[in-house]
């Protein structure tokens, strides 16, 4: 039973963390049930557990946030929707051949901006011909304009590709 009190206290608290921004600190709050153990002793299991189960759904809020919420300035998803790039990377995954295109996971390594490179991580889905034909670690050098996925009216594209890391399309790209 504390088990399954403490999991549920965890799930609620990736709610929590994805949907508001709680400061981490509130996980302190757990402690404040177990100072109550120097004032009584009949429900010493239950002050435990209220402790424990508050210590529980903080912190996973925080961790949920933190992990759901960090754009670094080095981020791909950084350098969406601002107009033409150059990124450079490796093809991260086997390209995914249909019968029109190709679509490539573009590990990136490096974006150039104002005639300079910098340093960028993430991953860009790439929709190409299907020809000339591209392999699982082929680095590229591809220039076109990085977007942030779009959502249709009865599926979440965007939702989906984030699932999958990816928060960068770029469609039909010179490469």
């Amino acid at each position: 039973m504390p088990l399954i009190l403490l999991s549920c206290a965890w799930v609620a608290g990736i709610f929590l963390g994805t949907e508001f921004n709680l400061p981490p600190v509130l996980a302190l709050t757990g402690l404040a049930p177990i100072l109550l153990l120097a004032f009584t002793r009949r429900h010493r299991r239950t002050v435990i557990l209220t402790g424990l189960s508050l210590i529980s759904l903080f912190a996973a809020a925080a961790y949920a946030h933190s992990s759901l919420h960090t754009v670094s300035e080095n981020s791909l998803r950084s350098y969406n929707d601002r107009g033409v790039a150059e990124i450079r990377g490796m093809v991260a995954r086997d390209p995914d051949v249909r019968d029109k295109s190709t679509h490539l996971h573009l590990q990136a390594s490096a974006i150039k901006l104002d005639g300079e490179w910098q340093k960028a991580e993430g991953t860009a889905l790439l929709f190409v011909p299907r020809y000339p034909a591209y392999r699982y670690g082929d680095v590229l050098r591809v220039t076109g304009e990085p977007e942030t996925p779009s959502s249709f009216d009865d599926f979440d594209y965007q939702g989906y590709l984030a699932h999958q890391g990816i928060y960068t399309v770029m469609p039909y790209p010179e490469i």
